[in-house]
């Protein structure tokens, strides 16, 4: 089922790496032992992350698991599942020990804190999320989760490159590919239409310091939310900007908003300022009415898409 990224050829092993008898290309493994099918060197730097935030990760999506995707995948018979942009890998592993072929991928970055948790190299592997390293039509569901608004950034972040609609285009493309026909495929990110995010700060390396910025950031720094522009550029995707993405050409036969209830944890809730609102958060997303989920009163996408 592994292909080669970039041509989709056959990949035979040759001197304790894989090359594509297409196009030639050579890959070998990370030095956790995970093949490496990344492609671009900028990849290298980018998605690392703490010891800490991986162990939060994994709390919470053992529970994300549990509570929300297991039940909602569950209404349909399915068997092989991709996560893109897995993390630590946790809810691969949960899923795998539910009986599920599960496989994901992250950023090379990710790959030691796969080691660290005992991940199957069989079923954890590096790229890019725009070169997805399997043949067409391979998942019968494929999910990725706060991820979305990291494709087309200059460094992973909050700066979008020039060209970063092609890129998620690119991601978009190569997630349909591998989906099966009538398969089914789940986005979140936060929404850009509300002007509230608690899960990304306003700036990152190559954030210009304009005094509106400043302000925002000692918004952030005193209490976790970060108000943001909810129109033109910015990294955070909208439901109309990721369905624009999905339906088009006919691939797409349904495109369902999904009630948030069971998604979060409301982890950041727990400690500082956003502890004094977190009854009122809880119940506004657990309440929010259907006919509001695709619009700007609801602070995350999160979305089931169909492909025809």
């Amino acid at each position: 089922m592994i292909v080669c990224p970039l041509c989709h050829g056959s990949l035979v092993e040759e001197n304790n790496s894989l090359r594509c008898r297409t196009c030639a290309r050579s890959y070998g493994k990370s030095s956790a032992g995970f093949l490496d099918l990344t492609t671009d060197d900028a990849a290298y730097e980018k998605g690392a992350t703490t010891h800490k935030y991986a162990e939060d990760q994994s709390s919470s999506r053992a529970r994300l698991w549990t509570d929300f995707l297991k039940p909602l995948l569950s209404q349909r018979p399915f068997e092989r599942v991709l996560d893109v942009g897995c993390g630590v890998g946790k809810i691969v592993t949960l899923a795998r020990q539910d009986g599920v072929e599960a496989y994901g991928v992250d950023l090379p970055a990710l790959t030691p804190f796969w080691s660290q948790a005992g991940n199957d190299p069989d079923y954890f592997s590096s790229c890019d999320a725009g070169l997805l390293p399997f043949s067409d039509h391979s998942f019968d569901v494929v999910w990725s989760l706060g991820v979305i608004e990291h494709i087309g950034t200059e460094t992973g972040h909050c700066t979008l490159a020039a060209n970063y609609l092609e890129t998620r285009q690119q991601y978009v493309d190569e997630i349909l590919r591998v989906t099966k026909q009538n398969g089914r495929i789940i986005i979140a990110c936060p929404n850009k239409h509300f002007p509230v995010d608690i899960q990304h700060g306003p700036v990152d390396a190559m954030t210009p310091l304009s005094e509106s910025v400043k302000i925002r950031s000692r918004i952030f720094e005193r209490t976790g939310i970060n108000v943001h522009r909810v129109t033109g550029r910015y990294h955070l995707a909208s439901y109309s900007e990721v369905k624009a993405l999905f339906c088009k050409d006919g691939r797409v036969c349904r495109f369902t908003p999904l009630p948030l209830k069971n998604y979060f944890a409301f982890a950041r809730f727990q400690s500082g300022f956003l502890r004094n609102v977190s009854a009122l958060a809880q119940s506004y997303v657990n309440k929010l009415p259907g006919f509001l989920l695709d619009t700007f009163l609801n602070p995350y996408v999160l979305v089931l898409i169909e492909k025809s």
